[in-house]
């Protein structure tokens, strides 16, 4: 959506005018977003004057800003222990907020990003977490995300090793980075396919550490796109709400049954995979394989391989 400004005014005020009567509060928390930018470039500020002859522009996903409810939780799995979920952007992970989404007597296993989609477990009793979050230590649980990044990488897959500590801040959030000092941080990754100025990237994080996948790519030279933290220069510019990345599969034992889960790709990594004029054959294949060896297995308990099979016919 975008506007020719016809005079001087002031930026929420004109906001108003064209998208309709939406609080200050809410336009307010629309530009602290990243959603709004003023002659192609980002505006944070409700406070800016707009002069006539600027142009204003929102990002197609303004409207998702509106807080996540229970009916956007997909189910992908659930027994007696615990059920997981594909988590929405927006929603924090922390237990307040899963109680509230959930209900009493579920408690988070792990976290995901407030802005990183795809699959959450969540338990439905502190013995049943406490033996998930043991999993996750023992580095048991396989998880995949597709990343969206910037640029194409030299080498088509490695594995990145560092050690993290804390760097400093970001709006108010805690920047992390490589140090010669810190917690062990490893990350396997591989290009699944290749655009003009960005790729789709599988990232199989060994370990677990806060904002691991966005800092390892950001340190190869390939900052997952619109990562306003820890990428700083960018070739290929996507305006979307948030970093493109998502949970994509988790594979684990638990209790002697094999689970094996994925969720297809969100909306927004469909239309920024499209503007990335990627190889929709090479995607199309991947989704394929994964379909196959989602369904190959007769011990893994899965849903229906249809899930995979939304991300690969998605892709055009």
């Amino acid at each position: 959506m975008k506007w020719l400004v016809p005079s001087e005014q002031k930026l929420v005020p004109f906001l108003q005018g064209q998208i309709g009567s939406y609080s200050g509060k809410f336009l307010r928390k629309l530009l602290e977003a990243n959603l709004c930018r003023i002659n192609g470039k980002v505006e944070r500020f409700g406070s800016r004057v707009v002069s006539g002859g600027d142009t204003v522009e929102l990002a197609p996903s303004w409207k998702s800003l509106l807080t996540p409810k229970l009916s956007h939780f997909d189910t992908f799995y659930e027994d007696d222990f615990f059920k997981i979920v594909s988590k929405p952007a927006g929603f924090v992970c922390n237990d307040v907020e899963v109680a509230k989404a959930f209900g009493p007597k579920h408690y988070l296993v792990h976290r995901l990003d407030k802005d990183t989609t795809g699959l959450l477990i969540i338990a439905k009793a502190m013995a049943s977490r406490d033996e998930l979050i043991q999993l996750f230590e023992s580095r048991e649980i396989a998880k995949q995300y597709i990343a969206l990044v910037d640029g194409i990488p030299k080498a088509k897959e490695g594995i990145r090793k560092s050690l993290f500590a804390k760097r400093g801040s970001f709006q108010g959030q805690t920047i992390w980075g490589s140090s010669s000092k810190g917690l062990t941080a490893i990350t396997a990754w591989k290009t699944i396919s290749e655009g003009k100025k960005g790729s789709v990237v599988l990232c199989e994080p060994v370990t677990g550490r806060t904002h691991q996948i966005r800092i390892h790519m950001a340190e190869m030279g390939h900052p997952i796109l619109v990562d306003r933290q820890y990428g700083k220069i960018f070739k290929c510019q996507l305006f979307f709400q948030r970093p493109l990345l998502h949970a994509y599969r988790l594979n684990f034992s638990f209790r002697g049954k094999r689970i094996d889960v994925v969720a297809p790709l969100t909306q927004d990594m469909l239309e920024a995979i499209s503007l990335l004029n990627v190889d929709a054959g090479h995607l199309r294949e991947f989704f394929r394989h994964e379909k196959h060896e989602n369904g190959r297995d007769q011990g893994h308990d899965h849903k229906d391989t249809k899930e995979v099979e939304k991300s690969a016919y998605a892709i055009h």
